[in-house]
This record gives structure tokens, sequence and C-alpha cells, in this order.
């Protein structure tokens, strides 16, 4: 038996003792003697309980305290080569080698590497029509399977030694049902878009959704071991007969079922087949059953008086704080009395995909690298998509669609990051859905421009700056190239103002034909002739599937064309050779073409001081 005295450190036995005899009292001679098990706290170790939740607890916020502390270290050595490395290129030579093993070891066998030998991102696919989705990190794997199994251990450590199997169920039902309430606050947390965490540790979207789909696998698993062990109880108890009545006569077991109903079946329908085959119509319900579960399991918990209340309030307060915040930051970019609301140009452009420029109502801050969410209610009334910022300008709404030609004092994206701008380009390739209506009803205009009304929101992610490495290197897959664009730009902006000790960039920008050079030409073109561009920038394109051979020139200029797939390792084995300072490297683009260029970055990290940052969207 477990200590008292331990017990009494985690929580009060009061309400515990309250609860306890309340459903004592609540058994009836004509029902079995595991009636008394089948509710409130009877049978069900409370203090224990708390000192897991107090365990579970206290793991999540050391895993918080180590991100942070690592982020902290990597802003702070990135600040430090800053300063030191503003000079001339020969004095960044110093950090172009890694000062010891571990580190270089650690990115290569661990914060870099994914699961097994090269697939990450790259999606696995069971036919052309169903794809299981993707494999976590090794880092992330090993994050996940400590959560997963310290849970199963929170549920298995049990009084095995109680002679009555009833009480042992009811042990069960008190200890699932706990860790299920407590793991509902993590699996909304991970959910918020804006989450301040992300910021504060540097960590992705893409990251924090993959941990919000597994906090809702266990707290839903959880949650249908506690349902079946008070069914098993119940059953005991007066058969079929007692066990309906309950759910019909409590408003506590009616809306116990009723979120558990919604819970189970958003894990059903999450599954990665069918999630990705009805994306939209999954996104919709999904937000609708998530409200239905998280106030049925309220009215489960207020209903019979059970301490786990606050959790569930802190999740509700959570869940629309999110929404109101969310709301109010459309409505206060989106509308306003002098300019009315957003306006939008959707343009359609060679190989499916169209340039989409929203006009905001008031400025906006920009960030290089950043994404938002785009609602085009007339296209698609319930949904919004993310896509990364291809290009962000100040601009009056009287202006022509296509941007304007270069000038020498050209500001229309600024040199700082966090910069005010009015104007919000996206490059949106047509796949399925929205993204499809909208490019075939821009492409059936006359002129192949439509002009509707929308909103974004975000700005989101950006948090890396490529300030601080003498040589970047980004790496882009088709309609990838809008998350490379702005950190082009903004990276030779600041080589102009003296800011970065960049001193070489390299884009590499793999495409399937020629025709998609269209969706970015107008704005590489302003890059193409920034002050002081070919010192610093080179551009390598590669056609993979070109309708002829002459159709890729190959220059020797800065800009290079070549046909056929482009080998990451090849590249960065090049560049190692001729870097400046430290590497950093930087991938947006299909999932096999990520994944080749994280192990091509993993090869060469104890070569040198080497930076890998991806972005991606699985969603």
């Amino acid at each position: 038996m477990e200590s008292r005295d331990a017990a009494n450190l985690v929580a009060p036995d009061g309400p515990i003792t309250h609860l306890a005899a309340r459903a004592v009292n609540a058994t009836s001679s004509s029902l079995g003697p595991a009636a008394a098990f089948t509710q409130g706290l009877n049978g069900v170790n409370q203090p224990l309980n708390y000192l897991y939740v107090n365990v579970l607890v206290i793991s999540f916020c050391g895993l918080l305290a180590i991100t942070l502390l690592y982020r902290w270290l990597q802003m702070g050595n990135s600040h430090i080569r800053h300063l030191c490395a503003m000079g001339r290129w020969e004095d960044q030579r110093y950090w172009m080698f890694n000062r010891g093993t571990f580190w270089p070891a650690m990115k290569q066998r661990l914060i870099y590497a994914p699961l097994f030998h090269k697939r990450h991102n790259r999606e696995i696919q069971l036919s052309k029509a169903i794809n299981v989705g993707t494999l976590p990190s090794r880092y992330h794997t090993i994050v996940i399977m400590l959560y997963l199994f310290s849970n199963i251990a929170y549920i298995l450590a049990l009084p095995y030694t109680e002679s009555s199997k009833a009480a042992l169920w009811a042990a069960i039902r008190g200890r699932s049902g706990i860790l299920a309430v407590l793991n509902l606050i993590p699996t909304v947390v991970f959910a918020l878009r804006n989450n301040p965490l992300m910021s504060l540790l540097g960590v992705s979207y893409d990251t924090f959704n993959l941990l919000h789909r597994w906090c809702a696998r266990v707290m839903v698993i959880e949650a249908t071991i506690h349902t079946i062990a008070w069914a098993v109880n119940s059953m005991a108890a007066g058969g079929l007969t007692y066990l309906n009545s309950s759910l019909t006569d409590s408003v506590s077991y009616t809306w116990g079922m009723v979120g558990m109903g919604a819970f189970f079946f958003i894990f059903l329908t999450a599954c990665s087949p069918i999630r990705h085959a009805f994306y939209e119509t999954f996104l919709n319900g999904h937000r609708i059953l998530v409200a239905i579960g998280i106030v049925g399991v309220y009215i489960h918990l207020d209903a019979a008086g059970l301490p786990q209340v606050p959790y569930c309030q802190l999740v509700l307060a959570l869940w629309f704080a999110e929404y109101v915040f969310r709301t109010g930051r459309i409505l206060m970019y989106n509308f306003s009395r002098q300019k009315g609301i957003t306006k939008v140009t959707a343009e359609a452009l060679p190989a499916e995909a169209c340039r989409v420029t929203f006009e905001i109502s008031r400025p906006w801050h920009w960030k290089p690298g950043c994404h938002v969410h785009a609602y085009l209610p007339m296209i698609a009334l319930w949904s919004s998509h993310p896509f990364s910022v291809a290009w962000a300008e100040n601009r009056s709404r009287d202006a022509s669609l296509a941007p304007p030609a270069y000038e020498a004092d050209d500001t229309s994206m600024a040199f700082t990051r966090g910069a005010d701008v009015s104007t919000v380009s996206l490059i949106i390739r047509a796949r399925t859905g929205m993204t499809r209506k909208l490019y075939e009803k821009a492409a059936a205009s006359p002129t192949g421009i439509i002009t509707t009304w929308g909103a974004i929101e975000g700005p989101y992610g950006g948090h890396e700056s490529f300030t601080s490495y003498g040589t970047v290197i980004l790496f882009a897959g088709g309609v990838g190239i809008t998350h490379c664009v702005g950190y082009v730009h903004h990276l030779l902006s600041q080589y102009q103002a003296g800011t970065t000790v960049c001193r070489k960039i390299l884009l590499v920008w793999s495409v399937p034909n020629t025709e998609a050079l269209e969706w970015v030409r107008t704005w590489m073109d302003k890059i193409l002739r920034m002050e002081g561009r070919r010192d610093v920038l080179r551009i390598q394109l590669f056609v993979t599937k070109p309708r002829h051979r002459g159709e890729v020139v190959s220059n020797t200029g800065s800009v290079q064309m070549f046909p056929g797939r482009c080998n990451p390792q090849t590249i960065l084995q090049k560049e190692m050779q001729d870097r400046i300072g430290a590497m950093g490297v930087t991938v947006c683009g299909p999932g096999a073409f990520a994944d080749s260029v994280r192990a091509a970055v993993r090869d060469v990290t104890t070569e040198g001081c080497v930076d890998f940052i991806e972005e991606a969207f699985t969603y």
C-alpha cells in the first residue's frame, strides 16, 4: 500500500472523502456489489492519481525547460557570431569549424536525423489514393515514446492485490479518467495557432501539430479505457438495464458519453487517409466535434462534482481565448472604415498556379520565412489554408497588379524584419478543393485575373534569421520557392545596409518545367537588379522535366540552369569547400526533396559549422 504521508503531499483529503461517501450512499440493495464502484470516487485512489498527474506535469515542464535552454543557447551563439563576424570576411574563419565533437554528433544522429535511414517528410503511400502520413524525426520519436510509455505506466500502476475485481476496475476508471482530462490540456495547447510558446521556443507549428495529434490519441485511448472500466462495473452491477438507465437518467453520464463519442469519432476520422482525402470537410467537422467534446466533458465533470473541473475550465478558457484572439486579429488587419475590407486579386499563371495578392486594410508586420492562413469566402466559405508569403510591399490600392519596375531606392520590402507592409502576395499551386477552384475561376476569366474579397491571418513562423551565417544555401522545390524569395531579398537588403555577416547566398530551385519560372519572375527580376547582388547571390535552376534540352540554357554567370534533378549532396559538398564562416541551410519543398537535403546536411555536419532549418506543412 502507498504511504499515506506521501499521498497527503499531493492532494487534500476533504473533498475526496466527501465524494467517496456520496458514491457509497448511491448504491442500492437490489444491485450487485459492483454498483458501489460505478459512481463518484469510490475505489479510486485519488492521492496516487494526483501524484502521477504531478509527475506528468513536471515532465512537460522539464521538456519545455530543456527546449527553452537549447533555444536560448542557440540564439546567444548566433548573436555573438553576428557581432564578432561583422568585419572582414576573414574574421569569419573561426566560425567555419566545429569547436568540439558533441554538438555535431547530436545534430547528425539525433536533432536532424530521421527515424530510420532517410525518410522523414516523404509521405508513405499504400497507393496513389491512400496516404498514411509521414514519419517523425528521431528526436520527436523519442519524445513521443517517452510520453506514450509514461502514460501507459501510470495507468498500469494499480492495486493488483485488491481482492475485489470491481475495486480494481474502479481504480482503472479513476486513473484513466484523470489522465484523459489532464492530457486534454496539452492536446488543445499544441493545437493553438497563436501559441506564444512557438515564438518563445522557436518551434514550428508543424512540430506542435505533430505533438497535438499524439496527445489527442493518448487522450482518446485513456478516455476509452475510462468508459470501458465504468461499463464493466455497471454491467456487473445490474446488466444492460442498469447501464442504460445510468446513461439516460444521469446528466453526468449522458454528457460524458456525448463527449466520448465526439472525441472517438475525431480519432477515427483523423487517420491520415481520411484526413487527406476529405481535408476541408475534416477541418470543419473537427472544429464542431471538438466543441461538442469539450463541452460534454465539462458537463460530465461538473454535474458529478469531480475535482478535475478546473482542468476542463482551463481547456475551455484556452480554446475560447484562441478564437477570440484570432477573430480580433483578422478583423483588425482586414477591415477598416477608410479602406473597407481586404481586396484580393488572383492571377492565373502557367503550370497551374495563381498569384494571389491581398491588399490589406491596415499595415501588417512582415517577416521573411513567415506564412499566413488565407480566407477566400467566395471560393471556399468555411476553409482557410496555410501558405508561405512570397512577397510583401507597401503599395496603394490604385496601383497596378504587376509589381513596379525596380528603382535604386526601392523599398517594396523593407530592410528590417517586422516591417509594416500593405500588400501581401502568395503563390498558390492548384491541387484539389479550394486551390483548384481558385485557379479554374481565374483561368476562365478573359484577362486571367479575378478580383474578390477575403482575409489573411498571421503572420506565423519566420522565427529563424540567417543574418549571422557567412554562407546561406536555400533549397526550394516547386512552389516552395515562396519560402526562399523573402529570405533572399532580406539578406541582400541587409548586405546593402551593412548589417549582416552573410557573404555568400546560393538559391537552388528545382522545378518541373520552365513555365514554373513565371511564378516569381517579376520579383526575381527586382532581386537581380539590386545593388551588390552579383557579389553575393548565385542561383541554380534545375528543370526536372524539360520539353526539350534546348529549352534549358546553361549560363556561366551567377544564374545557371540545368536539366534534370538536383543533387543536394553534391551541391553541399562543393559549397563546404568554398564556404565563408558558418553555413545555414534551409529547404521548403516536396517531402522527398526535403529529405534528400536533410540527408546531405547530416553528411557535412561533422566537417564544419552547419545548421539546418526545414519549412514543412504536414497537415
